[in-house]
């Protein structure tokens, strides 16, 4: 008797964890007039280097703008820490905590700062 209900009470755990949710998760939908927030962070370098970084995903892709008016279109890439954006052309720039790198010229570091306006 005892191995009956044993036998019983497996076969009903293993009938649960085959048994999927019906429900759907409910889907994100923007309406027309739902605005992006965009974020901005804005560094200064020596010799009068000034950086602007904008994103509206979070830092995913970026919009970054030197003081000469030049755009450069970044992706995140991988990093150890903080967030680390590079193109194709060479142009990166990595930060965290207020601090960091940004590459106009592949391989010619230049160290930059947060600055809050």
């Amino acid at each position: 008797m005892k191995y009956l209900l044993g036998s019983f009470f497996l076969a009903l755990v293993l009938t649960g964890c085959n048994s999927y949710p019906t429900h759907e998760s409910p889907s994100l939908t923007l309406n027309a007039n739902t605005t992006i927030e965009t974020q901005v962070i804005n560094f200064v370098g020596p010799m009068d280097l000034t950086i602007q970084l904008k994103s509206s995903d979070n830092f995913e892709t970026a919009e970054m703008i030197d003081n000469s008016g030049k755009v450069h279109h970044l992706k995140q890439t991988v990093a150890a820490s903080g967030v680390r954006l590079a193109n194709d052309e060479g142009v990166s720039i990595h930060f965290k905590r207020g601090e960091g790198v940004v590459e106009l010229v592949k391989g010619k570091p230049i160290s930059i700062t947060e600055f809050k306006k």
